[in-house]
């Protein structure tokens, strides 16, 4: 996949992954590096650290470190919060008792940029808009309550970085998609326990879901979920849904401390309130699991449980021969296990070592097991839900180090005030111009570096509100059900319908009926197809119109839907296929539309013909409700060759709306092109060019929700 940020500056600040020394001595030109032996506190830690690289690694993770570090001062705001290195194999996160982000170094040398890059975003995010003071110690330390809000708060998180700095999409969606240790760290846990925690994969299911969202996809629960586990999801995914939109747009995090902690703490009411009681049940059933797991340990370190199943009468007594049986085999597994861990003499011999793998039983035996448990005398009771509850806890913590990020290693660390004052660390900028690093990484992830991105930053608004309405509707339509445009059906749309009479389509004709059917959500592709003639450059048309085609291909690209920009006036321009992402190279492309303009050396308006072929290339594509957007300024004006009457712009109008099922809808762009109703049975005309992007999101917001009125 190609990444939005490293390509611009691969031999300057931000370097190619496969050369990571270019652009090392402009970084080391912006200032001096600190004497060695001034480096602070932290430097005896990071050199053990780095003692375990050699000499070329060293250098690659220190030039990175650098650079996370003017990204994260970006981010977060704070332009006192260091990167500094974590163990190997520790992972990342934001301490938030001493303010600072710690970056495993494996995973500089061994991942792409782009995954540090976002990795780096994400924890200086944390800081920007996580707040978690005014939560309670005593809710806090529920066991699994921090992992559940560590799994909301990330896609919080995420979706604030992404809404403020698009240009990071990219490098969330690869790191996304490349990171599969949180996966891995739950098939260890089952191995450490006997069996997967419920809580930890309703957790991991929120963050898939949230992604699934983020790419315009339906939620769809994983069908290989526990029942119980599917069922806390199901009632609670819309909740999680609007907690994770609950965050500050980035005007009101710069503005307001107290705005960013009214947003964090409505999305904690909502995850106390409408999640918590759902999800403390699995977290309960974990409990009682591990709580039988620990009790058949202790079974296994009595007198006779050295290398054979050792099970107390009372239990026995409960069980029915074949259950007995069920559970030895088990607990023989499980020893046979254990044996082949020990690696000398000196290990212990038979006890908590021995884990059981619960799948290995039947509901009914583990629910004998639980019996047994809950008969013992209440003193042993409590100290075996005492060690669940450590278990459990031991557990959230070492997955909640595979998430992207963590709200706290421990609940005084999350009380305790953010602490700016980094003098005790070490700060791997400290010596360089700062002001230099963050200007480049403003002008990047704001956006400033070309036409496009200029664009973008314009019309940043118009794509927020056009992907958002978007998904209302498309969420609206499968909430309620019904179906426009049909025939028959018990519903009737009376406007709808008064509109038809008007426009004399008799009764049997009509499609103002709804029905009360399941609906299919439809496959959509547009084509957006551009006026290029030298008219275009009057009146700052072209800008205006290519405003509007970053502004429609940024909101459907993040809702998955299929779009092609092509341009025209004598000849075909073609600015992004219906197969290609949407990546810094299309971006690129699409910028020298403007420039195709200013040539000025377009002496025609061939729009029949070009509309003609754009509709061509729209029939290839694979959906099921195809629109073709024409924008132009003028009347045709056919070149020499194509003034034929199969170029002519009306009959080809017609020909399309006769034997295709695409939706045409012309717009004219600036004043005077009343022609457009002319041509175009479905037509704005006079846009302004103030009002283009505006027009041209409401345009297809309404094609997309009267799809079938057409």
């Amino acid at each position: 996949m190609l990444m939005v940020i490293p390509y611009r500056l691969s031999e300057g600040l931000l370097m190619c992954h496969n050369s990571p020394m270019k652009g090392l001595n402009r970084l080391e030109a912006m200032g001096p590096r600190r004497p060695r032996g001034q480096e602070g506190p932290n430097r005896n830690e990071d050199e053990q650290i780095l003692a375990g690289f050699n000499e070329s690694q060293r250098q690659e993770i220190r030039y990175k470190q650098r650079v996370l570090s003017s990204i994260a001062y970006f981010i977060g705001k704070d332009f006192e919060i260091p990167v500094l290195l974590n163990r190997p194999g520790a992972g990342w996160h934001w301490n938030f008792k001493d303010n600072h982000i710690k970056v495993d170094p494996k995973d500089l040398l061994k991942k792409p940029l782009s995954y540090s890059r976002w990795v780096t975003a994400h924890e200086g995010g944390h800081r920007r808009i996580s707040r978690t003071s005014f939560i309670p110690d005593d809710v806090w330390r529920q066991p699994g309550f921090a992992f559940m809000s560590n799994a909301i708060e990330d896609p919080r998180d995420n979706n604030f970085i992404t809404e403020a700095y698009p240009a990071l999409s990219a490098d969330r969606d690869a790191t996304y998609t490349l990171d599969q240790e949180f996966e891995a760290e739950m098939k260890k846990t089952k191995k450490k326990l006997g069996f997967t925690p419920r809580f930890a994969r309703a957790g991991l299911e929120y963050i898939k879901q949230w992604f699934r969202e983020v790419h315009g996809k339906e939620f769809e629960i994983d069908k290989t979920l526990p029942d119980d586990v599917k069922a806390v999801v199901q009632k609670t995914l819309s909740a999680a849904q609007d907690s994770w939109w609950r965050y500050p747009s980035k005007d009101e995090a710069d503005q307001s401390e107290a705005t960013i902690e009214a947003y964090a703490k409505r999305s904690y009411e909502i995850n106390r309130d409408n999640i918590w009681p759902e999800y403390k049940r699995l977290v309960d059933e974990d409990m009682k699991d591990e709580r039988t797991q620990k009790a058949i340990q202790e079974m296994q370190q009595g007198e006779g449980g050295q290398g054979q199943p050792n099970l107390p009468q009372e239990l026995k007594d409960n069980l029915t021969p074949d259950q007995q049986k069920e559970i030895e085999g088990a607990i023989r597994e499980a020893l046979r296990q254990a044996q082949g861990k020990r690696s000398n003499q000196d290990e212990k011999q038979g006890g908590n070592d021995v884990v059981i793998d619960m799948d290995l039983l039947s509901p009914e035996t583990k629910e004998k097991i639980k019996e047994y448990v809950e008969s013992l005398p209440e003193e042993k009771r409590r100290e075996l839900e005492e060690k669940a509850r450590q278990a459990i806890r031991d557990i959230e913590d070492k997955l909640g180090e595979k998430l992207k990020g963590k709200l706290s290693d421990q609940v005084a660390e999350r009380k305790q005030p953010v602490d700016t004052d980094t003098t005790s660390l070490r700060d791997p900028l400290e010596g360089f111009d700062r002001s230099s690093v963050q200007d480049q990484i403003r002008d990047i992830l704001e956006g400033k570096r070309d036409a496009y991105d200029e664009a973008l930053r314009e019309v940043a608004d118009v794509v927020n509100r056009l992907e958002n309405d978007l998904r209302n509707i498309f969420r609206a339509r499968k909430a309620r059900g019904w179906e426009p445009g049909k025939k028959s059906g018990p519903r009737i749309r009376i406007q709808k319908r008064i509109q038809e009479i008007a426009k004399d389509v008799p009764a049997p004709k009509s499609r103002a009926w709804q029905r009360r059917d399941k609906p299919i959500e439809k496959d959509h592709a547009f084509t957006l197809l551009v006026d290029l003639s030298g008219s275009m450059s009057r009146g700052d048309k072209i800008r205006a119109a290519f405003q509007g085609a970053v502004a429609l291909t940024e909101a459907l690209n993040r809702l998955s839907i299929k779009t092609e920009i092509l341009g025209f006036h004598d000849e075909l321009r073609e600015y992004r296929r219906f197969s290609a992402p949407l990546s810094d190279a299309v971006r690129e492309n699409m910028g020298s539309m403007l420039q195709e303009v200013k040539t000025g050396h377009a002496r025609w308006n061939d729009d029949g013909w070009a509309l003609s072929e754009a509709s061509k290339r729209l029939a290839q594509a694979d959906a099921s409700e195809k629109f073709l957007i024409p924008i132009s300024d003028g009347l045709p004006v056919p070149s020499p060759h194509r003034r034929g009457p199969q170029y002519d712009l009306e009959s080809v109008v017609k020909r399309i709306e006769a034997e295709t099922d695409q939706k045409l809808i012309g717009l004219g762009l600036g004043r005077g092109t009343e022609h457009v109703r002319q041509y175009y049975p479905n037509s704005i005309a006079n846009v302004s060019v103030e009002e283009m992007a505006e027009k041209l999101a409401d345009l297809i917001l309404d094609a997309i929700e009267r799809y079938d009125e057409f």
